[in-house]
C-alpha cells in the first residue's frame, strides 16, 4: 500500500511526467531504428546471411546483462551492497509465463510469414491490440469504457490500413492445411502477445503479489527485469537448439557467423526497446505500448516513401488519420 501511494504521489512531479513521455518518444525512435537496421542487415537478394534465431537469444542476453549492471549500480547508490538479497521461488517462477508467451509469439512469426507472407503477417499482427485490451481486463481488472474500446478498434484498423497496398497479395495461396495453419498461428500469436504483455504489466506493477508490495529490492524494475529476461534467455536458447536440430548446419559453426554491423545494431536497438517497454509497462500501461508500435509503423512507412522519393500513399495517410483519432479518443475518455 505504501508503494502504491508513493507511486501515485510521484506522478505529480513534472520531471516524472517528462520521463514517461520521453520513454515513449525513445521507444518510438529505437523501434523505427531497429526496423531500419534489420532491413539493412539483409543481403542484396533479400536474404539474411546470419541465423535469424540468434537475434532474439542475443537480445535477451544483452537485456539481462544491462539490467544486472543497472541493478548493481542501484544497490551501490542506495548503499545496499552489504544487504542480503531476498529471493522467492514462487515470485520468480511467475515470470516464466510472460517469457513463454513472448517465446511463442516470436516463433509463430516465422511460420506465419512462411505460410501467409510478410505483408499478411504485418496486417494480421495488429490483432494483438484487441487481445491486449481483453487480457488487461482479465489480469489487471482494468475496465475500459466503450469509447476506449472504440479507440482500440480504430487503432487496429488504422494499423491494418497502413499495410494495405497493391502488393499485399504475395502469390496465390492455395487453400490447404498450411494456409489454415497460418491463420491459426495468427490468433495464437495475438493471444500470446496480449497475454504476455498484460501479465508482464501485472508483475512489474506488483498487483496481487505479496512479495512486490514491499519497497526495496523486490520492487526494483531492474531486479524484475532480471527475472523476466532470465526466462527469456532460457527460452531463446531452446529455440536456438530446436533450429539447430532442424537445420543442416555444421556442429562447429559460430553462432555469429554472417553478422554484419547492421545485425549488431539490430541486437542493440531491440535490447533498448525491450528495456523501454518494461519501463512503460511499469509506469504507464500496455495501451501506451500499442500506440508507440502503431506510430512506429507509420514512421517506417513515411521514411520508406521519403527514401524512394514517392508521394505518401493514401493507405498511409488514412492510417495516420485513424491513429491520431484513436489516440485523441482514448485519452479524452
Amino acid at each position: 500500500m505504501v508503494h502504491a501511494d508513493s507511486y501515485r504521489t510521484s506522478e505529480h512531479f513534472p520531471s516524472f511526467r517528462l520521463l514517461k513521455i520521453g520513454s515513449c518518444v525513445l521507444l518510438l525512435f529505437f523501434t523505427v531504428s531497429a526496423t531500419i537496421f534489420t532491413e539493412a542487415s539483409k543481403l542484396e537478394d533479400g536474404t539474411y546471411q546470419y541465423n535469424t534465431f540468434v537475434i532474439p537469444c542475443a537480445v535477451e542476453f544483452v537485456k539481462l546483462m544491462a539490467s544486472s549492471a543497472m541493478f548493481l549500480c542501484e544497490r551501490v547508490a542506495r548503499k545496499e551492497s552489504q544487504t542480503s538479497l531476498s529471493f522467492n521461488i514462487r515470485s520468480f517462477s511467475l515470470y516464466a509465463f510472460p517469457a513463454f508467451c513472448y517465446f511463442v509469439s516470436n516463433n509463430c512469426m516465422f511460420y506465419i510469414i512462411l505460410y501467409l507472407g510478410a505483408s499478411t503477417f504485418q496486417i494480421m499482427n495488429n490483432l494483438k491490440v484487441l487481445s491486449t485490451g481483453v487480457f488487461m481486463y482479465i489480469f489487471l481488472n482494468r475496465k475500459l469504457s466503450w469509447m476506449q474500446w472504440k479507440a482500440l478498434i480504430m487503432l487496429m484498423i488504422g494499423c491494418m490500413v497502413t499495410q494495405l497496398s497493391a502488393k499485399t497479395v504475395e502469390g496465390d495461396h492455395t487453400v490447404d492445411q498450411s494456409f489454415y495453419a497460418g491463420y491459426i498461428l495468427v490468433f495464437v500469436s495475438a493471444i500470446a502477445s496480449g497475454a504476455g504483455g498484460a501479465f508482464s504489466e501485472k508483475l512489474l506493477k506488483g498487483k496481487g503479489i505479496e512479495q512486490h508490495r514491499q519497497i526495496g529490492k523486490q520492487g526494483s524494475i531492474h531486479w524484475q527485469n532480471m527475472q523476466l529476461y532470465s526466462f527469456g534467455l532460457m527460452f531463446g536458447v531452446v529455440s536456438l537448439r530446436m533450429d539447430a536440430k532442424r537445420s543442416a548446419s555444421s556442429p562447429g559453426q559460430n553462432l555469429i557467423d554472417g553478422f554484419n554491423a547492421f545485425a549488431y545494431l539490430t541486437v542493440a536497438t531491440l535490447a533498448i526497446c525491450g528495456l523501454l517497454v518494461s519501463f512503460i509497462l511499469k509506469y504507464l500501461d500496455n495501451v501506451a505500448k500499442c500506440f508507440c508500435a502503431a506510430l512506429s509503423m507509420l514512421c517506417v512507412a513515411l521514411l520508406d516513401s521519403a527514401m524512394k522519393h514517392e508521394m505518401i500513399p493514401l493507405c498511409v495517410a488514412l492510417g495516420m488519420v485513424l491513429t491520431g483519432l484513436a489516440l485523441e479518443q482514448y485519452n479524452l475518455s
